[in-house]
């Protein structure tokens, strides 16, 4: 059952919650799904735009013993170029990627817990072993973290098989919501949409923002820039986000 959100608090008592999102807009169905069923207004402003990139492999697909995937996007582009071997086994970080593995019609080997990219590493480099042909699909910006800790004792190969890039357009009304501190919480999900928010913020808001993060890295992002997020999901899923912004608002 979700978690009911109680208006508490100066600031939000007389008016209605508002929370910002900053992922494409095709992005996040459950978080959508769990705000709206407790009556919260969203926004869209997406701080980051997802596209495929052209991209070749080394070795024959079937050659990789692990195909190892962070995001629904790496997924989703991948497959927009192969399908699987039998040979291959799968790897994804958390239930959002498996869930985009499964609506493909794939059914994970291994799941990661989720928390964050870096637990992710060891978790991973325990269940591959060593002496495995690994092949990492990622996005442009995704750090190499991964590969250092499986190279040792495996032959890795990345592969970036979509970009993240900055929105051509953005929703000026939006924007001045946050300037004009006109809002709830804003919603972030990756440490790219924290920075190039921040770009567009940074020298005109008079207070820090309110962000709720989908998992520590993101979280780490922001603070990097100076902002210590209200709060941050304990599991790296859209719907863990939607679980925190819900606790953050009742503690406003």
């Amino acid at each position: 059952m979700p978690i009911k959100a109680k208006v508490q608090g100066p600031g939000i008592m007389n008016r209605r919650i508002t929370v910002i999102t900053t992922w494409p807009v095709d992005a996040g169905e459950q978080f959508r799904e769990v705000m709206t069923a407790n009556g919260i207004s969203l926004l869209s402003l997406p701080m980051i735009e997802i596209a495929d990139l052209s991209f070749r492999l080394n070795h024959d697909l079937e050659d990789y013993h692990w195909i190892v995937f962070t995001s629904k996007n790496g997924v989703h582009s991948f497959l927009r170029r192969y399908s699987f071997s039998r040979e291959n086994k799968i790897a994804v970080i958390g239930s959002g990627t498996a869930k985009a593995l499964r609506t493909k019609g794939y059914e994970p080997h291994f799941t990661g817990s989720g928390t964050s990219g870096v637990k992710f590493s060891y978790e991973l480099a325990e269940v591959v072993g060593s002496g495995q042909k690994v092949l990492l699909a990622l996005g442009n910006l995704a750090p190499n973290r991964l590969k250092e800790a499986l190279s040792p004792q495996n032959q890795v190969e990345r592969v970036d098989v979509y970009q993240t890039r900055v929105p051509e357009n953005v929703d000026e009304n939006i924007l001045k919501r946050i300037i004009y501190d006109d809002y709830t919480l804003i919603a972030v999900s990756s440490p790219s949409g924290v920075k190039n928010l921040m770009a567009l913020v940074k020298d005109k808001i008079k207070r820090p923002l309110r962000l709720v993060s989908i998992g520590e890295t993101t979280s780490d992002a922001a603070r990097r820039l100076g902002i210590e997020p209200l709060g941050t999901s304990p599991v790296q899923s859209y719907y863990g986000l939607a679980q925190c912004a819900l606790e953050t608002i009742n503690h406003m």
